[in-house]
């Protein structure tokens, strides 16, 4: 069932709501009168504060467009150099995470134009350059990171990725190593053995793959590892990656959900059963949890678990991309 590997896999912890708190909903209620009450009462810094913190709110309910509109209202009000390059690139990342890349591009640029030297901005420039496919400037902007802090492993690996997408796989072996030699990383190991591979070169590649074992945390590699094989569609590998993951580390609730859904879709109900069993005593109220259950029981013909489910979704407080599917899924049970 392709269709529920366009979620991402989300950590569990936050969705779950705790008991006689205040809800989100609530809280952005809440912001929203005390910005209206601080600005008829003229108080231009409390408004500003308030506004950074019902950015900072929306931001984490996912709201992106929301957040993006606060610190837009914010550098309205003239902030100081300092703080305005702050703001710019929090705009950016907003704008990045609505995949409204030229927008991020122009807010990095502005707050480089404020601060040259800036770290985040510059780092977030070349991010957003090579998410817009513009790789030749993204290329760019990582080595001016390099030059800002040659000790940070984030640009070598970035620059590395972006190396190994044009095809220059000997710059991305060197970028690579380099990050490795300030900060083992799975996922740089693993990219270092994909340019192995694409090089023909078995014995490096597979050298590469064990040095990762010995050198990083074993569900970290195996987590990785069984997404790559979950990329190729070759789910039977995943699932043993996973199964491993979560041997070395029981804590990883996400690995649980991974293996949910691929049990699920190799037709093991027995032990996609007991997967689910747990993530739902662990996270009663995560409208991601009930999603992919609904979708599930919606995949086996079981339509009335599934609408019971997406109900349930309904009456918490998930992201948009859940409510968004959550809402398909209602349309079909609907039919």
């Amino acid at each position: 069932m392709k269709r529920l590997w366009v979620l991402p896999v989300l950590l569990l912890s936050g969705a779950v709501r705790v008991c006689g708190a205040e809800t989100p909903q609530e809280q952005l209620e809440r912001l929203q009168r005390s910005i209206e009450g601080a600005s008829e009462l003229g108080r231009v810094d409390r408004v500003k504060v308030l506004r950074l913190e019902l950015a900072e709110t929306l931001d984490h309910l996912s709201d992106y467009a929301g957040a993006a509109r606060q610190y837009e209202l914010v550098l309205a009000s003239r902030p100081l150099k300092r703080e305005r390059v702050k703001l710019f690139v929090k705009l950016g990342r907003m704008r990045s995470a609505m995949q409204n890349y030229s927008g991020a591009i122009g807010a990095f640029q502005d707050a480089r134009h404020d601060d040259p030297k800036d770290w985040d901005a510059n780092l977030e420039l070349a991010r957003a350059y090579a998410h817009a496919d513009l790789d030749t400037l993204a290329v760019g902007v990582y080595q001016r990171c390099i030059a800002l802090r040659p000790k940070n492993h984030q640009p070598y690996g970035e620059i590395g990725d972006v190396y190994q997408r044009l095809g220059y796989l000997h710059k991305a072996i060197e970028a690579y190593q380099k990050a490795l030699q300030i900060e083992p990383k799975p996922e740089t190991y693993l990219s270092m053995a994909d340019c192995y591979v694409r090089q023909g070169d078995m014995v490096n590649a597979t050298a590469v793959l064990q040095q990762a074992k010995t050198s990083l945390p074993r569900a970290d590699y195996d987590v990785r590892l069984g997404d790559i094989y979950r990329k190729q569609e070759d789910f039977n590998q995943a699932v043993k990656a996973w199964e491993e993951a979560l041997k070395a580390d029981r804590k990883r609730d996400d690995v649980r959900l991974k293996l949910f859904l691929a049990y699920h879709q190799l037709n093991r109900p027995q032990e996609t059963d007991h997967m689910m069993k747990q993530l739902v005593a662990g996270y009663p109220e995560s409208p991601l949890v009930h999603f992919v259950k609904a979708w599930v029981l919606f995949d086996r013909g079981d339509r009335s678990g599934a609408r019971r489910e997406a109900m349930v979704v309904q009456g918490l407080v998930p992201t948009d991309l859940v409510r968004h599917y959550n809402e398909r899924l209602l349309v079909l049970l609907n039919k």
